[in-house]
Formats: C-alpha cells, structure tokens, sequence
C-alpha cells in the first residue's frame, strides 16, 4: 500500500514541472506541504484548488500551516498523534514529526484501526494530538463524538476538528442525506459545540494565512453551493484549534 502511495506521489511531482510549463500565464502559488510553487490546478468548479505535486486542496493547505504553527512548541517528536479519516499529504507530514502516529476510519482499509469517532476505542487520555477533517458533520451524535475526542486527550493536549461552513446557523438532519451523506450542516455558531467541551477554542480563517498559499476556496458563479459568503467569488475557511 505505502509503496503505491509513494510511487503516485513521485508520479505527481514528476508532472508537475510540465503543468507550470504549459501554463506560463497562470497565476502562481507556493504550496506549504510539498513547496511546489507555480500554478494550481483547478477542482470540481474551484480556481486554484489542488496542487499539482502532492495534491492537496485549500483545506489542507490551510490546515497544514496551521498544524506547522501549533507544532513549533510541541515537541510532537515525544508525543502520540490520532488521525481521523487521514489525508495523504498530511498524514505524510504527521508520521515524520510525531514519536508515535495512528490512524482511523470508519471504512477505509488503510488505516490503523476500524473505529467509531462515537465510540473511540482507546482508553483516556492516550494521545496529545487528535486530528480529523471534515469529519464532525456524518456521525449521528456529532456532540458525542466531540466529548470522545477530549477524553481520549490528555489534558493539555490539543484537537484540530476543521468542519465545513455552509451556513449562518448550523442544521441537524432528521436523516442522512443521501448524496452527502451528511447528519449536520454545520453554521458559524458550530465552534460553540467544542467549546462546551475544551479548555478554549481558537478560530485561524483563511485571510490569517499567507495568501502565496492559496487557502481559499475561489470559485466560478454558480458552480459550487455554499451559502457562507465573505466577498464575491472566495469563501472563506476556518480551523478550529480546541484545547484540553
């Protein structure tokens, strides 16, 4: 598996000199994951979406040099991480800087372990770090799995649980969606869930980051529905960085 992994990685980046060629006008970013700098690709309607080298989207960048930021002082070589539904270029990143690196999923195969965010099936306080994207809005019981996630922290350790913002006000299904798959759309008030569980709660958006970055979702009218709108054409993410 790693092995694959590792010679699509080297594929990609073996491309990516001749992307940045055939788009000599293009405007150009620096990716913080791989530092590629040239052009991006665009994504499902997105402008300046995914990295040609290693692949990552606006949402890993973004969440990428926000874990750069965190781990500065934390000495992750001496620590444990939790990855929840793991990301390629950011798992890679997480297994070189920390002591000791799991990784989980309710489906997937390639992980460590077959796990319930729900139901994490660790004792508590076993890790320092716990890490999961977009992965908050599908379990039925979000707030459950927001508690499971502070008990298996130990205390001072730290949880970054980025959701996507698609309204002013968070919604609860009644039922799964059946092409999202989604049970919550999450709003500007969802932050307040962590808090009720976390020491604190801090916000880094978009426009916090450098912007060689591209951390932003740009997107054509009318081709991608998300109601939370800052200016016209770039919406603006948000990572939240819970503390035990």
């Amino acid at each position: 598996m790693w092995r694959s992994l590792n010679l699509e990685l080297a594929l990609k980046r073996l491309r990516a000199p001749w992307f940045r060629w055939m788009h000599p006008r293009q405007e150009r970013f620096v990716c913080p994951i791989c530092n590629y700098a040239g052009p991006f690709k665009e994504k499902a309607g997105r402008q300046h979406a995914k990295c040609p080298a290693c692949g990552a989207l606006e949402r890993a960048r973004l969440q990428f040099v926000v874990l750069e930021r965190l781990l500065a002082d934390f000495a992750p070589e001496r620590k444990r991480v939790l990855h929840i539904a793991p990301e390629p270029p950011v798992r890679r990143y997480l297994r070189r800087r920390f002591g000791s690196y799991e990784s989980g999923d309710l489906h997937r195969t390639d992980v460590d372990h077959r796990l319930d965010v729900q139901r994490l099936p660790f004792g508590d306080a076993r890790f320092d770090l716990v890490y999961a994207s977009h992965v908050l809005e599908y379990p039925r019981d979000d707030r459950l799995a927001i508690r499971e996630v502070r008990r298996v922290l130990r205390t001072g350790g730290v949880a970054v649980l980025p959701v996507p913002v698609m309204r002013e006000r968070t919604v609860d299904l009644a039922q799964r969606d059946p092409v999202s798959r989604l049970m919550h759309e999450p709003g500007l008030d969802y932050f307040e869930r962590m808090e009720e569980h976390f020491r604190c709660v801090d916000i880094v958006r978009s426009e916090q980051v450098d912007a060689r970055h591209q951390p932003f979702v740009r997107c054509r009218a009318g081709t991608v529905s998300m109601p939370v709108m800052y200016r016209e054409g770039v919406f603006v993410d948000m990572v939240p960085v819970c503390y035990a």
